[in-house]
Order: structure tokens, then C-alpha cells, then sequence
């Protein structure tokens, strides 16, 4: 903590990550080096203007074995019929104050009402966020704004609660119970992250963009792509590869673009829960060069599979720079100590679930660390 928080201090003055993390942030915060090709700087959440994209059931028919359909960041937005609770919305209530919130459905339409017993409001709801395990929030149009509901639907307690990040205090009016107005820079980051094809010419494609994380949100639009693949040029395959990025650009930049890296935490203001931030967190772990490729994002999780509950799963990875106390076992890249405790489940104790009150789950924390009794969740 004491080395973090060293890092904090110099970085507000601007001088002092050299310093603190050397060669860790050689290649880390800088632009990569400008390209002939189009692709060279993308990132999940920017726009290549120009370049179509084709739609994931193109690419697997070429790319069976990659085919990403089945996993989780798949289903990171989802139109209302297709979510995993549809038939358990219209037994969700809330009540804030006078102020009540259900949801009923009307064919394939789900729609949100805000009521306050004489006068309600009732919108469709275009678009449900989040793939489940935690929850679902939901977006829908009023008065030509797009708005964030003021209450999410959480797996944990089968029920609604307040959306995390949005105000508890007692609604003004009904307007005001609706929830958030989300500004237009923001709202075009949201979609950028939890679908493709959502942002074409700097304007948001609410209606036709791609539901979910699929291939062209993390390789890009695939209009060259299929030209190159058709004209057998292999020098210049028009799509990007986020594992040819070394594993502290993949990590903090790349995967960080949208779960939340280093430097998008500093730029951060108030008091906000990390530890939903994985790759911020990982950075932080002491002891574990962030440049190691043992230690990037795809090190643990496929995203082109779904995300595995099972902690034994994981401690094969661990194994690759730890020691096992079993004396018996021993690799060349084993130069890490053991574990003086046990050598399985490793993640249950040095990755610990802690919960997020407002949200109603237990995220894995990604701050590797021995963790001690009574201590404070580091932040």
C-alpha cells in the first residue's frame, strides 16, 4: 500500500512513474506507434470511420473454433426479451418514498412505470446492460433523451434496487424518479463497450448496433478484412489481434479501455469502489510485473468462453511462476515462493470475493496479496 500510494503522490505531480515503476511502463499510457493501416490504434470503444462491420455470424464462418457466441462478455447487453430474467420482471417491485417502479410486458416490449400513485410514467425499455451474474440496468427514451433507470434488477436478491452510482435521495417529481439522463459522450462509451457496431460517423447506431461483446468489438470492423481474405493478401490481413500487444498494453489499455485500467482510475474523481476494476487492480499487485504475459487478462480468461466459477481451475496458473510445496514439483519458471499453506484453491485466499453492497455481489478481487485478518480492503 505504501508503494501505491507513493505512486499516487508523484503521479498528481506528474513526475514520477518513471521513477516508481521502470521498465514496467516502458510501452504503458504511450500511444503505439502510428501504422499505414487503419487498425493500428483500435480499441473496443473507438471508431474506425469508413470500415464496415459484418457481423459475427461472417467471421464464424471462417473462424469456427473462435465462434464467442456462448460466452459471457457475448451477452453484455441484451434487447429485454432476450434477457435471462424476462419472465422474472413483472414480480420485481421497488418503492422509494411515494415513488413506486415495476416493470410489465407487452408482447416482446418490456416497459418501466414510475408511479406516485395519481400520475405515472411508462417508457419501453430499449436495451437491458450486464450479462446476469450480477444484474441487469436498464436504458429507454423519455423527452428524446436516453436515461439510465434508477433501479436495476440484481440476480442476488431476485428483485430491484437502486442502480449503482445513482442518487438514494427521495424523488423531486416524476421526472425526476425516471432515473439518469446519460450524456452523450457517455452514453456512446457504454454501448462502444458492451456492443459493436454501436458508434459509425461519431453517431450512436442505437437501433442497429450488434448486442454484446462479439468478435469486431475487441478485432475491428471486418469489411477490410473479408477483402484481404478474398484478394489472398496474408502480409496485410486488415484486423486487429489484441494478443500480438505486449501483456501491459493488452491489459491496461486494451481490455482496460473498458474494464477499467490504471490510468482511467487516476482520472477518476470522488470516492468510487475499484474493486469491480480488474485490470486497475491487477496493476496493483504487489510483487507481479504487469509486463509478464503470465499475468495479462488472457493468461486466465478465453474471451471467447465463458468465464470459469471453479477456483482449482485457476491455480494451474498461479503454478506457472509459483512453487508448489509439493517438493516434488518443480519448473523452470517456478521462481516465485509457495505457498506455505496449501497449493490449490489459490484464488480463495489471495483473490478474495468481497462484495459490493450496492450491487449485491461478490466480485473476485484482483489484487493479488496475502490477505490478513481485519485488514482494510485495499482501495
Amino acid at each position: 500500500m505504501k508503494t501505491v500510494k507513493l505512486f499516487l503522490i508523484l503521479t498528481t505531480f506528474g513526475f514520477g512513474i518513471y521513477f516508481c515503476f521502470g521498465n514496467y511502463l516502458s510501452t504503458y499510457g504511450q500511444i503505439r506507434i502510428q501504422k499505414k493501416d487503419l487498425f493500428a490504434n483500435w480499441l473496443p470503444n473507438r471508431e474506425i470511420p469508413g470500415v464496415k462491420f459484418v457481423g459475427s455470424e461472417t467471421c464464424n464462418s471462417c473462424h469456427t473454433k473462435e465462434s464467442q457466441s456462448h460466452s459471457s462478455m457475448a451477452h453484455a447487453l441484451v434487447k429485454p426479451q432476450n434477457s435471462q430474467f424476462w419472465d422474472k420482471f413483472p414480480a420485481a417491485k421497488f418503492q422509494n418514498g411515494g415513488y413506486s417502479y415495476k416493470f410489465t410486458k407487452q408482447g416482446e416490449r418490456l416497459i418501466y412505470t414510475v408511479s406516485n400513485g395519481p400520475n405515472e410514467i411508462s417508457e419501453p425499455v430499449i436495451y437491458g446492460f450486464g450479462e446476469g451474474r450480477a444484474g441487469q440496468v436498464f436504458v429507454f427514451r423519455h423527452n428524446n433523451e436516453i436515461y439510465e433507470s434508477r433501479v436495476t434488477f440484481y440476480n442476488k436478491i431476485n428483485n430491484l434496487d437502486f442502480t449503482i452510482a445513482q442518487t438514494r435521495d427521495k424523488p423531486t417529481s416524476l421526472e425526476d424518479a425516471l432515473g439518469r439522463i446519460i450524456p452523450a459522450n457517455e452514453v456512446q462509451n457504454c454501448f462502444s463497450c458492451h456492443s459493436a457496431a454501436a458508434v459509425i460517423d461519431r453517431k450512436l447506431q442505437i437501433e442497429t448496433l450488434q448486442t454484446g461483446v462479439n468478435c469486431e468489438a475487441c478485432h475491428g470492423p471486418g469489411e477490410n478484412h473479408l477483402v484481404a481474405v478474398k484478394s489472398n493478401n496474408s502480409q496485410d490481413l486488415q484486423i486487429f489481434n489484441p494478443a500480438k500487444l505486449s501483456p501491459i498494453d493488452l491489459s491496461q489499455e486494451f481490455c482496460g479501455s473498458c474494464h477499467v485500467g490504471f490510468d482511467k482510475v487516476l482520472e477518476m474523481s470522488g470516492e468510487i469502489v475499484t474493486v469491480r476494476f480488474q485490470p486497475y487492480r491487477l496493476f496493483n499487485s504487489e510483487g507481479h510485473n504487469p509486463n509478464d504475459a503470465r499475468l495479462s487478462c488472457i493468461a486466465c480468461h478465453s474471451p471467447h468462453d465463458k468465464i470459469i466459477q471453479t477456483p482449482t481451475f485457476y491455480d494451474a496458473k498461479c503454478l506457472t511462476c509459483h512453487l508448489s510445496n509439493d517438493k516434488n514439483v518443480k519448473k523452470t519458471t517456478q521462481t516465485a515462493p509457495f505457498c506455505p499453506v496449501k497449493n490449490e484453491n489459490c484464488v480463495t485466499c489471495h483473490m478474495p470475493k468481497t462484495e459490493v453492497p450496492d450491487m449485491h455481489f461478490n466480485f473476485t478481487d484482483h489484487w493479488i496479496r496475502v490477505v490478513r485478518a481485519n485488514e482494510k480492503i485495499p482501495k
